[in-house]
């Protein structure tokens, strides 16, 4: 985990990280699969870094994204899906994470919503190649301000402490 001031700031640095490491790389014109119920700091992100996004209806009992249209929406120049774990009700990952392999695609969960949620016997977060989480007051955990991304690879890791310490590698 990194620490951060903020789960948008968390946001940011996940899509930095994701278009500055090596090997599968988010890369300029490349299209996010994104939820109609967001944030604007699960959006923005995207855009900055020149990432188009592709927005996909959500189910009207969960308010997640909805897995068929999700299947729909994938086109060639798709190369990710951010999932946005809204209000604590986490999306059903096995059948996202099973659908981002078969296509090759970066599944990325923003989960400042549902911090301390599981899906099955697995926290939201630790899907993906990334999760973001955020301790702002209005969340049921939290620090007054402040966020984190979660990650269990080590190139991203050490991105996301360079990015945050403004380029100083040292922890």
């Amino acid at each position: 985990a990194v620490m951060v001031n903020s789960g948008s700031s968390a946001n940011l640095l996940a899509v930095a990280a994701l278009t500055l490491r090596g090997e599968g790389r988010l890369e300029r014109g490349g299209e996010v699969l994104v939820p109609a119920i967001g944030w604007s700091t699960t959006y923005f992100p995207f855009a900055q870094y020149g990432l188009t996004l592709r927005f996909v209806d959500v189910a009207p009992d969960t308010l997640n994204l909805d897995e068929e249209r999700v299947a729909e929406a994938i086109t060639s120049a798709t190369r990710a899906v951010m999932v946005v774990h809204l209000l604590g009700r986490p999306f059903d990952l096995d059948s996202l994470s099973e659908l981002s392999e078969k296509h090759g695609l970066i599944l990325i969960e923003d989960c400042c919503e549902a911090l301390g949620t599981y899906h099955g016997t697995k926290h939201v977060g630790t899907f993906g190649v990334a999760g973001t989480f955020s301790t702002y007051f209005s969340h049921h955990i939290s620090t007054v301000e402040g966020g984190f991304v979660v990650t269990d690879d080590e190139e991203i890791y050490n991105i996301l402490l360079a990015i945050r310490s403004h380029g100083w590698t040292r922890q």
